[in-house]
């Protein structure tokens, strides 16, 4: 365990990714959370790899 969870909903048992979040800036976020971030439009797109934080 990496001891890293989503900054959203304290998720840790799945891959990580990146996102800059309106109104509140760089965090770590599971996948559902990034996809319902993305539908309501709270991501500020381009501004990260949104990739895996593993490396």
């Amino acid at each position: 365990m990496t001891g890293y969870k989503c900054a959203i909903c304290g998720r840790e048992d799945t891959p990580l990714l990146e996102a800059n979040i309106k109104d509140r800036g760089p965090a770590l976020v599971c996948p559902d959370c990034w996809a319902k971030l993305m539908a309501e439009n709270k991501i500020i797109v381009g501004s990260t790899g949104g990739g895996c934080a593993c490396g």
